[in-house]
C-alpha cells in the first residue's frame, strides 16, 4: 500500500497535474465574480462554497508539496521552485484569509498566487528534465568509453 502511494507521488506527470490545477485555480478565481452574478440564473452556487475553495487549495498544496519536494530531493536540488510555491500559497492564503471580502484585492492576490504556483511547477519540471538530460548524456558518454576500451 505504501509503495503504491510512493509510486503515485513519484509519477513524472505530477508536475503537470499541479500546473493544470494551479492554472484552473487562477481561471476559477478570475471568472468566479462573473459566475456569481449569474449564479441565481444558472445554479452555480456550489462554486462559491468556501469548502469547495478550501478543498481545492488543500489538494493543490498537497500535490505541489509532494511534486516539488520529490523534484528537489531526487533530481535537481534547486530551491527556486520551492520558494515560488511557498510565495504563491502565501498570496493565496492571504487573499482568502485576510481579504475575504470579495473585493479586487482578494482576486488579484489569489490569481497571482495561483499563477506563481503554476510557474513553480513549470520551473520544477524544467529542472527535472534538464537534470535527466545531463544524466542521460553522462551515461551515454561512459558507455561509449567502455565500448572503446
Amino acid at each position: 500500500m505504501q509503495s503504491d502511494i510512493k509510486k503515485i507521488l513519484q509519477h513524472p506527470k505530477l508536475d503537470f497535474i499541479g500546473f493544470a490545477a494551479s492554472l484552473l485555480c487562477a481561471i476559477h478565481c478570475a471568472v468566479l465574480p462573473f459566475l456569481l452574478s449569474l449564479a441565481p440564473l444558472a445554479g452555480f452556487h456550489l462554486l462559491a462554497n468556501p469548502m469547495v475553495e478550501y478543498s481545492v487549495i488543500a489538494v493543490g498544496l498537497l500535490v505541489g508539496s509532494f511534486s516539488l519536494l520529490h523534484g528537489y530531493r531526487h533530481h535537481h536540488h534547486k530551491s527556486l521552485p520551492l520558494y515560488m510555491i511557498v510565495a504563491g500559497f502565501v498570496l493565496i492564503f492571504a487573499g482568502h484569509l485576510l481579504l475575504h471580502t470579495g473585493n479586487s484585492q482578494e482576486l488579484i492576490m489569489t490569481v497571482m498566487g495561483a499563477l506563481l504556483v503554476a510557474t513553480a511547477h513549470l520551473a520544477n519540471q524544467y529542472y527535472v528534465r534538464r537534470t535527466n538530460k545531463k544524466a542521460t548524456r553522462r551515461l551515454q558518454s561512459e558507455n561509449c568509453k567502455q565500448l572503446a576500451a
